[in-house]
């Protein structure tokens, strides 16, 4: 039995190693907060007020803090002696606490700290929440110029008039009460209420009394009467208790209506009452060490106190007494302990929960079946991609096809320019005449002519080209006339006419060169088509507009004009009227443009045939490329 009981002091001991408190490096960054309560730990409301600082302070002010609390119940033992030895033993327990801020609760703490209390406690940043005294307006509730006051008030008058407002045929009103010092100042303010009710009803006095001749009285009490309840801390017999535990007492011995004046017993069977909220208190002192923790001068903390007395009630009560439904109720009023259907009281939360989870239900069979089919959609997507491509380079092709002999006869003509240069120069050289003019014009000649025929063969070489190029500032005018030259022998073959409608300046775009040939290309390949199929007017204008900050650019023709069958999707791909045709060439454009930020479109013209347009925003010096 010794050895075990040995084992069981060694584990004991081996489990508390972790929890020795740390070292006091560890608090540095700590604030420490003392709690100097009036009275006996015992008071419900001293409870609920530290719980509520608590609270609040963790929320508010998020920072390591150490909490001392004393409980000096001042209202038992009054005497001197008794003081000293309370106030020595702070004194010296707090000398070297290195306290930031004291907050004292409850009546009568002041005049003891300036008595008693050393000069490391009584020199604090204080806070002080205690009831507010109407009878003795010179009571003192600050220490010093650095303390901040939270007074709690009660308004006896405003809980008569609930009183009677809620049980108007209610004939005889008990009034309740202890014995202590803080008993008799409730009851004094409930009396000093009383002379304005009294020709109204019947109001008894049941006070300085002893709590078994409190109950006796209360069990004979008649039907309909309400009791007012002050503070009960001790009785005649100078046993002590709290408000809440006599409340339930009394509440075991009648069926009577109790209103009281603090938030300390609605748990215990009272109906409600316009009360003195500590809850709120122990909320506003939070708010007030927060500020005053941060740094700011308690004298200067300004906190929203309007709360501090509130109607509150006991859901239970008011049901007992059929009052739930009440339009007596103030509207404002805190209900506590309600019974609450969850299922009625939140059944449009329920049901949009539950639309939501099926919903989410959907979505995920939803997608778990998209997401078998996501391979072969990927790779079907890559496929068309390679096939739009294609396309696009099939109709370059073909565009390429329609010009080979308009570009060969470009081509032929400053091959043979050359060549018939070429053999002047041979000539002149072997004849007497070697004039050095003549042979720089000769050969300057046959730089031109190759220049003109290396640059058609290089608009074919990047018309035919599938890879995208950077954007870069083009002038439209130029692209236009470039293209008139490449179109140029087919026009002289097929005798069409080409005419070009330009403004005398530049006019500059940002965009791809050899994609907007190639929107040109089509919209001019399409006008020629358009002729061949009926038309006295071989004119094609090729015209620029400028519109504030945009550049126009159409072709216009004199063919038979757009079929109304394709009208309205015309720069879809695939659609076509011609037996030859892809149908890819306009929706290709239609990509091009809108890649470029641009508008295109086509219509009929009142006077005969179609003209095909696109618009580009014009380009500007801060524009990049």
């Amino acid at each position: 039995m010794i050895l075990k009981t040995k084992i069981h002091m060694l584990l004991t001991f081996l489990l508390l190693i972790p929890l020795q408190r740390p070292s006091a490096a560890q608090y540095e960054e700590a604030k420490n907060i003392l709690f100097l309560f009036s009275l006996n730990q015992g008071i419900v409301a001293y409870q609920m007020t530290l719980e509520n600082f608590k609270n609040t302070l963790r929320d508010e002010y998020g920072k390591p803090y150490n909490l001392y609390v004393e409980y000096l119940d001042v209202g038992k033992i009054p005497y001197i002696s008794y003081q000293e030895y309370l106030f020595e033993h702070i004194n010296e327990k707090y000398k070297s606490a290195n306290i930031d801020l004291l907050i004292c609760v409850g009546p009568r703490i002041m005049p003891l700290l300036e008595k008693y209390a050393a000069t490391h406690i009584i020199n604090l940043p204080t806070i002080s929440l205690d009831l507010r005294n109407p009878f003795n307006e010179s009571q003192k509730y600050s220490l010093h110029s650095d303390t901040k006051e939270i007074l709690l008030s009660i308004n006896a008058k405003k809980n008569f008039e609930l009183a009677f407002s809620l049980f108007p045929d209610f004939t005889s009103v008990y009034i309740i009460s202890g014995v202590s010092d803080a008993d008799a100042y409730c009851s004094k303010i409930i009396k000093s209420a009383v002379p304005e009710f009294e020709k109204l009803k019947n109001i008894i006095n049941l006070t300085d009394l002893s709590m078994e001749e409190v109950l006796n009285k209360v069990t004979l009490i008649p039907q309909k009467s309400i009791i007012i309840m002050a503070s009960f801390l001790s009785d005649a017999n100078h046993i002590t208790y709290n408000t809440a535990e006599a409340v339930r007492l009394i509440r075991s011995r009648t069926s009577a209506p109790i209103f009281i004046l603090f938030d300390t017993a609605f748990n215990e069977g009272a109906l409600g009452g316009f009360v003195g909220s500590f809850t709120n208190g122990g909320l506003v002192a939070g708010k007030a060490a927060t500020k005053i923790l941060n740094g700011e001068n308690p004298n200067h903390v300004q906190i929203d106190e309007s709360k501090s007395n509130q109607y509150m009630f006991n859901y239970q009560e008011l049901e007992r007494f059929n009052l739930v439904n009440s339009s007596l109720i103030p509207d404002e009023s805190i209900i506590l302990f309600e019974k609450t259907n969850l299922i009625s009281r939140y059944k449009w939360i329920l049901a949009a929960g539950i639309s939501f989870i099926i919903l989410q239900a959907l979505l995920i069979i939803t997608l778990v079946r998209k997401n078998k089919n996501q391979k072969l959609l990927t790779h079907q997507l890559i496929e068309t991609e390679n096939r739009y491509r294609e396309l696009v380079r099939e109709d370059r092709l073909q565009r390429m096809s329609e010009l080979t002999a308009s570009l060969s006869h470009e081509l032929n003509q400053p091959l043979t320019a050359i060549r018939n240069s070429a053999q002047a120069g041979l000539k002149f050289m072997y004849s007497e005449n070697t004039d050095p003019k003549i042979m720089n014009e000769i050969f300057q000649n046959i730089v031109e002519d190759n220049k003109r025929a290396a640059d058609v063969l290089s608009s074919i070489r990047e018309l035919m080209k599938l890879e995208k190029r950077e954007k870069q500032k083009i002038d439209l005018n130029l692209m236009i006339k470039q293209v008139k030259e490449i179109f140029r022998g087919e026009t002289n073959q097929k005798n069409l006419k080409l005419q070009l409608n330009l403004p005398e300046k530049p006019v500059y775009v940002l965009g791809d060169n050899i994609q907007i040939q190639q929107v040109l290309l089509n919209f001019i390949s399409n006008a020629e088509h358009a002729i061949e199929e009926g038309s006295s007017n071989n004119m094609i204008e090729m015209n620029v507009m400028i519109v504030n900050d945009i550049a126009i650019t159409s072709v216009r023709d004199y063919g038979k004009g757009i079929d109304e069958s394709v009208k309205n999707k015309l720069f879809r791909p695939f659609v076509t009227t011609r037996e030859k045709g892809f149908g890819i060439g306009l929706a290709i454009s239609k990509s091009i443009i809108d890649e470029h930020g641009g508008k295109i479109w086509a219509e009929n013209n009142p006077d005969g045939g179609a003209t095909f347009s696109f618009q580009l925003k014009l380009w500007n010096d801060d524009q990049r490329k």
